[in-house]
């Protein structure tokens, strides 16, 4: 039954998503071609003409990828809304299976969706990296061929380079490359989760206004993220702490060792934001549920 219901969830995420995702490749085809169409070798007019349609593009590209961001959150929330609180969500409050399972599989397809949707975007600027540092290595050659012969070993070099940079940036920040990343990768799932429980939740704290359910839900999404702000302040005073030891005492801080304790403990009161956040969900579908 579970199954069923998490399939038909994510069906009603398809449609919309498809939407989204349809946005972000043509903005990334759009940038991509026009990088393409950028050679110092055109004249000056060509070139400045380039120039513009690329920062274009970009412009376009980054509205397309705020666009997408938001625009999952909202059909997230909206769903949320249709399927549990209207008339829709008679059909989901009758199922034979517990509020508590219902609420776990609209948390799974939604973190589901997100997920997909930073994936797709993580994806798009990849494809737009390696297009552009092609071409600006296929210039290159075509310009000297004497330092590099072909495109794969001026990859290679260009990599080498990169890799050099990398080694510099991990005496600075003082974590590796790879384990940076691992850090990143782990606290941004955990912080994805947190934000989905969080909104789920203001959807529902909405529904303590009767009369205007859909206002009273951005009025509680504004009031936590308010809330989550002064907490975010409160979770930098370790590292003004630390700035303020290294002044006095001529002590010296990694980005890393300054950073993460203030990262950690934002993430930690985000979690525990949407612990509250997730029990606000179950008690508003099981005890305070009044259908549109």
């Amino acid at each position: 039954m579970l199954g069923k219901l998490f399939k038909y969830e994510w069906k009603g995420f398809r449609f919309p998503m498809l939407i989204m995702l349809i946005v972000l490749a043509g903005t990334t085809v759009l940038t991509c071609s026009v990088i393409l169409t950028i050679n110092p070798k055109y004249d000056e007019t060509f070139t400045w003409y380039s120039m513009m349609a690329l920062m274009l593009s970009v412009f376009l590209y980054y509205f397309g990828i705020i666009g997408c961001s938001l625009g999952v959150m909202l059909i997230i929330a909206i769903r949320f809304y249709k399927t549990c609180y209207t008339d829709q969500g008679y059909l989901t409050h009758t199922l034979p299976v517990s509020t508590q399972k219902i609420l776990n599989v609209k948390i799974i397809a939604s973190i589901a969706a997100v997920l997909l949707t930073i994936l797709a975007i993580v994806g798009s600027l990849f494809i737009i990296a390696q297009v552009g540092i092609n071409h600006i290595l296929t210039i290159i050659i075509a310009e000297d061929q004497s330092y590099v012969r072909d495109i794969e070993e001026a990859r290679r070099l260009f990599f080498q380079e990169m890799s050099a940079v990398f080694s510099d940036f991990e005496d600075e920040l003082g974590i590796s490359l790879g384990a940076g990343i691992v850090y990143m990768v782990i606290y941004f799932i955990i912080a994805v989760i947190a934000n989905v429980v969080t909104v789920l939740g203001c959807v529902s704290l909405g529904q303590l206004y009767a009369k205007h359910r859909i206002i009273g839900a951005i009025v509680a999404y504004f009031a936590v993220q308010f809330i989550l702000g002064q907490l975010g302040n409160v979770a930098t005073m370790p590292m003004y702490a630390k700035l303020m030891q290294a002044e006095e005492q001529y002590v010296e801080y990694t980005a890393f060792g300054l950073m993460s304790p203030t990262m950690n403990l934002t993430l930690v009161l985000s979690v525990a934001v949407a612990v509250v956040m997730y029990f606000i969900n179950l008690h508003m579908m099981t005890k305070k549920l009044n259908l549109e």
